[in-house]
């Protein structure tokens, strides 16, 4: 009877050993052998494959006329009259409104007009009294010094009158009106549309006071904005990044967030030679001509613009979060083939607890974890869409690639 209890015994223990290796290896695989699965099973991959690349630029811009005018005041003073509201239509030389023009315009303007006027008188008088003397000289009846002065005074009075009527005509013709300094009253200056269009500004109301749109030291004051409606563009700003993508005629495709069912073909029509700042990022402006035009069109909507650029069909691709820059090449993480179960198995778990207890497995520090499930390769590509990058050359159909860098720390990925 001992001698059964002592072989059940020992067979309790002989398991209870076994129990105890088995897991035991489980807690050194999951703490060894098991950590660079969990950070290789918590990347994202993808396969190679051969699809459709298409190059596509978006961005978002703006419906605007293609012609539109800031109508300003010649002369400055205070608005009196507002003849035409936002939206109206007006024709070419229509009165769009009245100014009133203030002290200094008014004097400034009386004393071009009067100085006209006064070397017009000295002229009549110099050049009568020049052709009488030189009738008294012909008669022998005037010292010939005499006849020489009053000539002197009459071109004297010939180049003042000039130069009079010369400054007389630049004021006018610059779209000041002399006729203003006749009146005894003050009157008004009409500011009228220089072109056909339809208002789609007022920027001052009645009895704002504007400057003049002709002063040499600012721009003026813009009274309203006049535009032809009848030719609506799209001016957008293309990110440097992308300029490269866009090409002079190439096909655009327009949405309008306030009519997204509503669909516009279009063509770039311009591209600006030099790049603007706008919030730290550099933009090419460019201009898109509208194949066709709309009602929907309204300037100032927003236009979500799709440029369709170049495209290669039945190549070999990859996600472009799969590309990364290493000493400006590019590459890829390829992911290695796992172990086949077969041989995963043979040797048990015993062999891998002995394995790590024994420190036989080569320990890899931990910035080269990743090394564990990837390789590193150099790849040759070519176009590129938002979502795929063609593969020219280091890389086969079906290989899978890590679409996050392995060689970042977990918790820095994490953050």
């Amino acid at each position: 009877m001992a001698r059964v209890n002592g072989k059940k015994s020992r067979r309790w223990l002989w398991i209870g050993g076994l129990l105890v290796v088995v897991v035991l290896g489980a807690w050194f695989a999951t703490r060894n052998g098991d950590g660079g699965d969990e950070r290789k099973d918590a990347l994202r991959t993808a396969r190679a494959e051969l699809a459709d690349v298409q190059v596509r630029v978006s961005e978002v811009g703006s419906v605007e006329p293609l012609v539109k005018v800031d109508v300003k005041s010649v002369l400055s003073g205070k608005v009196v009259e507002l003849l035409v509201r936002e939206g109206d239509k007006v024709r070419r030389g229509q009165v769009l409104a009245r100014v009133e023009p203030d002290v200094n315009q008014a004097r400034d303007l009386s004393q071009v007009k009067n100085a006209v006027e006064e070397a017009e008188i000295a002229l009549t008088e110099a050049r009568a009294t020049h052709e009488r003397n030189r009738g008294l000289f012909d008669q022998g009846l005037l010292s010939k010094q005499a006849d020489l002065e009053t000539e002197t005074r009459y071109r004297q009075a010939k180049a003042n009158y000039d130069a009079a009527l010369e400054k007389y005509k630049i004021v006018q013709e610059s779209g000041v009106p002399i006729a203003l300094a006749n009146a005894a009253t003050a009157q008004h200056l009409n500011v009228t549309s220089p072109m056909d269009g339809l208002v789609i500004r007022r920027d001052v109301e009645l009895g704002d006071t504007v400057t003049s749109g002709v002063s040499s030291f600012n721009a003026g004051t813009v009274l309203m904005t006049v535009a032809d409606v009848d030719t609506m563009i799209i001016k957008a700003g293309i990110n440097e990044v992308d300029i490269g993508k866009i090409r002079l005629e190439q096909p655009v495709r327009i949405t309008l967030d306030a009519y997204p069912k509503v669909k516009f073909e279009g063509v770039i029509e311009r591209i600006a030679p030099a790049a603007r700042l706008e919030e730290k990022v550099k933009v090419f402006d460019v201009e898109i001509a509208i194949d066709r035009q709309g009602a929907e069109l309204r300037t100032g909507m927003t236009a979500n613009i799709d440029v369709v650029g170049e495209k290669r069909e039945g190549v070999l691709t990859v996600p472009v979060e799969a590309i990364f820059k290493k000493d400006e090449t590019d590459v890829v993480y390829v992911k290695k083939e796992e172990e086949p179960q077969e041989e995963a198995k043979k040797g048990g778990l015993l062999s891998r607890v002995l394995a790590s207890d024994g420190n036989e497995e080569e320990e890899l520090d931990e910035k080269n974890l990743w090394k564990k499930s990837f390789d590193l390769r150099e790849v040759e590509t070519g176009l590129a869409s938002v979502e795929k990058v063609e593969i020219v050359a280091g890389l086969d159909e079906g290989v899978e690639v890590a679409v996050e860098d392995p060689t970042r720390p977990k918790d820095e990925d994490d953050e």
